[in-house]
């Protein structure tokens, strides 16, 4: 499965310049809507091969992310903190967990899955039927 098989896909991979990784991205919010669009908002950019003064990877094309999705199947979130810092998400085909006596709609093998592989905060998986993809340039707003 690739980013480019979604709506918006094809524009997040012409603005990151590749697949992104999502590695020490933070999820900035998610909204979870039984019977409309729910939304994962995570904020990404892509390392560089250079450093900074301070010896860090340079990080660039800074990015919103967020994930829509609707008809949510199934989902199993945990470790929600302050900060949610994720090791790296996978977008893939659903695959059975074991979870199909939690399904909220039936199973079909072209549901699609994010999958938050952990590093500090939340982490999971969410499934759903449809995926949109879209993205604001540049770093979040912090109230």
């Amino acid at each position: 499965m690739k980013y480019s098989d979604f709506p918006g896909g094809d524009a997040l991979l012409n603005w990151f310049g590749e697949v992104p990784t999502f590695h020490d991205a933070e999820i900035v919010s998610l909204s979870l809507d039984s019977a409309g669009s729910s939304a994962l908002r995570i904020h990404g950019w892509i390392r560089t091969g250079e450093r900074t003064s301070d010896g860090y990877f340079r990080l660039d094309r800074h990015a919103v992310v967020t994930f829509s999705m609707t008809g949510i199947v199934d989902l199993q979130l945990d470790g929600f903190s302050s900060q949610n810092v994720i090791a790296g998400l996978i977008l893939q085909r659903a695959k059975d967990r074991g979870r199909a006596g939690h399904h909220s709609l039936p199973q079909d093998e072209d549901d699609i899955e994010i999958e938050l592989l952990p590093c500090y905060g939340m982490d999971g998986f969410i499934r759903a039927k449809t995926l949109e993809i879209s993205f604001v340039p540049g770093r979040p707003a912090r109230e």
